[in-house]
């Protein structure tokens, strides 16, 4: 395993021109298009798009029997690791230290630039290939900034842009490519180009090239194509993984995904085979010569039937199927122990359906299933996410006060929390049972819901269950004093009468 390589070059930020990186611009082009062949490759198998296909069926030409089933586990982890992770939207929440409105703005910009679908669709992408991107820019046109973000945001395909750093240090980005191609007309003819934007915290240039990827295309500048980014000088790219190696769990779970395939679809194959059992023929003549007899036995085969002539009547004919019986057993454990390996090594928890030995053990079956595992992966995911999520957060803040009309002014990024709010959700009734047994033992609630991962933010659903016991504790004690009132009034009553 590779991952998705880091592209850098060797030139400082402070020594940033087109001058500068001029040179580099072939040599980061062709990894780029090695990248490029990587991801799009990741990509296609998590649309389905399996090795499988390609399957042949030896000493089996003229068959018609040749399965080709690709199961979408990979599919189903990369949307499961998506979803566990963001398919309850994130929230941006102020330190304690400093408590403003300027919060709920932030939000509410978030909700209009639909960063709840983005997130997602950009961690489907981290989870597929190893890498995901933000494309960010200023809004162009006039927005309303009490309900409509000053930006906008778009999900960039990881296959049609690359982030470049420094050699020097790792961490120091330096420019972002994009690469589209297109066709349109030239002198009559249909022809493909490459249109390369790349983004310098000062300046765009533009090359148009009609080389094809991935043909090194020659970086021209045109004139008209160069243009100044005096307004917002930040990249416009924000990169995310969910692993410093940047590997995806399509990468991490490929082989186990074909031998899954390459098991059922020769099974399949198997069926089927049985079903069209093979015939035995005893002097019989199927023709008088080879390519006669093929014939024959393939239309036989084909038509389910066959008429035989006796070429001695001393001598009795006969046809006869050669009968197998199949046993799927171990084929079967086999494929459920790979399909296992493959949950466990990405992990995804994996249903269990064994309820033998005294039935279902809840507390068992999270830990059987691989909640736990997949639990502890998603927090280390999370804290690299966060890294992305803080540059991209600094991007917005950035763009929103360079309006005058900002609702920002007063927010930095480091006074915010990135909250992430995973389905917790899993085996309730084992958690809930266990955190009423730590409460009657005397352990903190925040202390009993972490322990117990009833939430991801065990403070605030503390604090939370606190106040709403304390309300409940207030309106009974209205009820206890609207009661005992009641209850004075009659007494009252009787002792005047």
């Amino acid at each position: 395993m590779a991952g998705i390589e880091k592209i850098k070059i060797p030139v400082r930020k402070n020594e940033l021109t087109l001058e500068a990186i001029k040179p580099y611009l072939p040599a980061v082009f062709e990894k780029f298009c090695d990248n490029q062949k990587k991801i799009r490759h990741f990509w296609e198998i998590y649309e389905n798009k399996h090795e499988i296909y390609n399957k042949t069926r030896r000493y089996e030409d003229d068959s018609d029997i040749n399965n080709k089933v690709a199961t979408p586990h990979l599919w189903a982890i990369v949307n499961f690791k998506s979803g566990y992770a963001l398919g309850n939207p994130k929230e941006y929440a102020q330190t304690e230290e400093k408590q403003t409105d300027d919060i709920k703005y932030l939000n509410k910009y978030s909700k209009s630039a639909n960063m709840r679908t983005i997130d997602k669709n950009v961690a489907n992408w981290v989870y597929a290939t190893g890498v995901g991107y933000y494309f960010t820019e200023p809004k162009s046109e006039i927005y309303d900034p009490e309900t409509e973000a000053p930006y906008d945001l778009w999900l960039r395909p990881a296959d049609t842009c690359a982030k470049i750093y420094s050699s020097y240090n790792g961490e120091e980005e330096l420019f972002d490519m994009l690469v589209t191609s297109y066709k349109k007309i030239n002198q009559g003819k249909e022809k493909e180009y490459i249109l390369i934007s790349l983004y310098l915290p000062d300046f765009y240039y533009e090359f148009e090239c009609d080389n094809t990827i991935p043909n090194t295309p020659k970086f021209d500048i045109r004139a008209d194509k160069t243009k100044t980014r005096p307004i917002y000088k930040k990249l416009p790219l924000t990169e995310k993984f969910a692993n410093e190696s940047r590997i995806g769990v399509v990468e991490i779970g490929e082989t186990l995904q074909n031998a899954i395939d390459t098991i059922y679809s020769n099974e399949v194959d198997n069926v089927q085979d049985l079903v069209n059992e093979m015939l035995i023929f005893r002097n019989c003549v199927l023709g008088a010569n080879p390519e006669e007899k093929a014939r024959n036995l393939r239309d036989a085969k084909r038509g389910g039937a066959l008429e035989i002539k006796d070429p001695n009547p001393d001598i009795e004919a006969d046809v006869k199927t050669l009968s197998t019986k199949l046993d799927h057993t171990d084929i079967l454990s086999l494929m459920e122990s790979i399909k296992n390996e493959l949950y466990a090594t990405c992990g995804v928890p994996i249903a269990i359906s064994d309820t033998s030995n005294g039935g279902n053990k809840q507390g068992a079956l999270q830990l059987g299933n691989g909640w736990e595992n997949a639990y502890d992966r998603l927090l280390d995911e999370i804290n690299s996410f966060l890294i992305a999520d803080y540059k991209l957060l600094d991007k917005i803040l950035t763009i929103c006060k360079k309006d005058p009309n900002s609702k920002l002014n007063e927010l930095n990024a480091s006074e915010i929390e990135i909250k992430y709010n995973p389905n917790m959700t899993d085996n309730m009734v084992s958690k809930s049972q266990a955190y009423q047994t730590f409460i009657q033992c005397g352990v903190p609630s925040d202390l009993a819901i972490a322990w117990c991962r009833l939430s991801n933010d065990p403070v605030t659903a503390s604090r939370r269950i606190e106040q709403y016991r304390e309300r409940l504790a207030q309106e009974q004690q209205v009820i206890n004093n609207s009661s005992q009132n009641v209850d004075n009034s009659t007494n009252n009553g009787t002792n005047n009468a």
